[in-house]
């Protein structure tokens, strides 16, 4: 292992091995424009659209009506994914798009795709598809949504679709993207849409995913043996406040409750056990049958990492959780109000939570893993004419980098990284809140230029060190 960390782009790009692939990501939602896709080919309106509608739900009321508009600008923004140097892009296909109400197959969405797809391939990037980015259609939202175990054998449907109409344009897939959210944040909290709020509902909703995930998976081999097929968890590191047993046993209740929730199921086919016991007469029953059927994980190939944060608990008996996160002096947190950096404690969390899912699932058949997003959210800086500053973003994604090659040296089987994200868009419940902006480009708003930042430089120098490095 080097002794000292990496400090720049050029010096990052020379220690990541050959084979290392580096990324962007975006979700089709957050980008696309739902109306035009509604107007102009037909498709279903997605329960988000329909929720950022209602009065404060999202920040400002802002909506997916037009977002950053890819559905006109697709050439140009793939275009940008080609000048910064990108030969790997991780986007979704939305369901609400490629089927309509009635469960036909909406030609003109495939179409839409095709034509994206085909002129991305032209220029060397290849495309990983998500199945799932939250793009619920409004209507089955209406029918119960994932609280509806029918949802699950419908997605079947889409992921079948996905791979008879544009498989040879797919280079890997991801079924779900943080199923977390999809459950706690929509059916618990209430700040994602449906905007509801039952534990109860948020369990059941949680295992339906997991089965369809699980039954996703078995279709899409089934018609292509060969596919190459993993998901998305996002993971957040949780440490304790203090070195006494309450503190460390909260720690092991914020692991449970937010990475092993998903993670246990399909690796080691059950529910964490101490998790379960604070839910205690919340959790629905599930059958045996249902577990075994979810456990696909040693049949992945691949597990996508989600990393943003990590956070400081301590025990809170009297919370329904029975933790809560701590605040610490000097904390470096995001616009959002997310922990970074957690100095002088944990500085390193990134890394910790690599090595801790590597810990518990390397005997359980984990597959290798790739960061499939990792950004910073936070207002834009100076326009410079060419270039928007971020120095706090390109900070952020050095120091991370620097975690995932030493988790990668230290034997953690990582072999890809996506950046999130290509630019400014929709961020769900903060809708366009200056703060919330995860982009690598810039976009104004009300034109809808787009402008790199200082950080999609830096990748495009890290990218273009790399391609120097390697002898023909």
């Amino acid at each position: 292992m080097n002794q000292q960390p990496p400090e720049s782009a050029a010096e990052l790009a020379v220690q990541f091995p050959d084979s290392f692939r580096f990324g962007i990501a975006d979700a089709d939602l957050q980008v696309i424009g739902e109306d035009a896709c509604v107007q102009e080919e037909g498709s279903q309106p997605t329960m988000w659209g329909q929720f950022a509608k209602e009065a404060g739900k999202t920040h400002d009321g802002g909506t997916p009506a037009l977002s950053v508009d890819r559905y006109h600008r697709f050439e140009e923004d793939g275009r940008l994914i080609d000048r910064l140097g990108f030969r790997h892009y991780r986007t979704s296909v939305s369901w609400a798009r490629i089927l309509r109400k009635d469960g036909s197959r909406n030609d003109k969405a495939i179409a839409w795709y095709r034509t994206y797809f085909e002129q991305l391939r032209s220029w060397g990037i290849k495309i990983y598809v998500t199945l799932y980015h939250w793009e619920l259609p409004h209507n089955l939202h209406l029918d119960g949504g994932w609280k509806n175990r029918r949802t699950a054998d419908l997605f079947v449907k889409h992921a079948e679709a996905v791979v008879e109409e544009l498989d040879d344009l797919i280079e890997e897939y991801f079924i779900l993207n943080e199923p977390w959210c999809s459950a706690h944040n929509s059916y618990y909290t209430g700040i994602h849409a449906p905007g509801e709020t039952s534990l109860r509902d948020t369990l059941v909703a949680a295992h339906h995913l997991l089965l369809a995930q699980a039954q996703a998976f078995r279709a899409m081999k089934q018609l292509r043996p060969e596919a190459r097929i993993g998901t998305v968890v996002n993971i957040e590191p949780a440490f304790p406040d203090t070195d006494s047993v309450e503190d460390h046993h909260a720690a092991l209740l914020a692991h449970q409750f937010f990475n092993a929730w998903f993670l246990d199921p399909i690796f080691k086919g059950h529910y964490p056990k101490e998790i379960q016991e604070v839910y205690a007469d919340q959790m629905p029953e599930f059958s045996n049958e249902d577990l075994e059927a979810i456990r696909i994980g040693p049949e992945l190939h691949s597990l996508g990492i989600n990393y943003y944060q990590g956070k400081m608990v301590r025990s809170v008996p009297s919370s329904p959780l029975r933790y809560e996160g701590v605040r610490r002096e000097g904390e470096q947190t995001n616009g959002l109000g997310w922990s970074v950096f957690v100095p002088p404690v944990y500085p390193q969390a990134c890394y910790e939570a690599l090595r801790k899912i590597h810990h518990h699932y390397q005997d359980h058949g984990l597959p290798p893993l790739y960061i499939t997003e990792n950004g910073y959210a936070g207002q834009s800086g100076q326009n410079t004419g060419d270039t928007v500053e971020d120095p706090l973003r390109v900070a952020y994604f050095q120091k991370h980098l620097t975690q995932i090659l030493r988790a990668q040296q230290a034997g953690i089987p990582i072999t890809a990284y996506f950046a999130w994200t290509l630019m400014d868009n929709f961020e769900w419940a903060e809708g366009y809140r200056p703060e919330s902006r995860f982009g690598i480009v810039h976009v104004d708003f009300k034109t809808l230029q787009r402008t790199p930042k200082a950080s999609a430089r830096f990748f495009q120098d890290l990218l273009n060190h790399r391609k120097s490095s390697v002898t023909p």
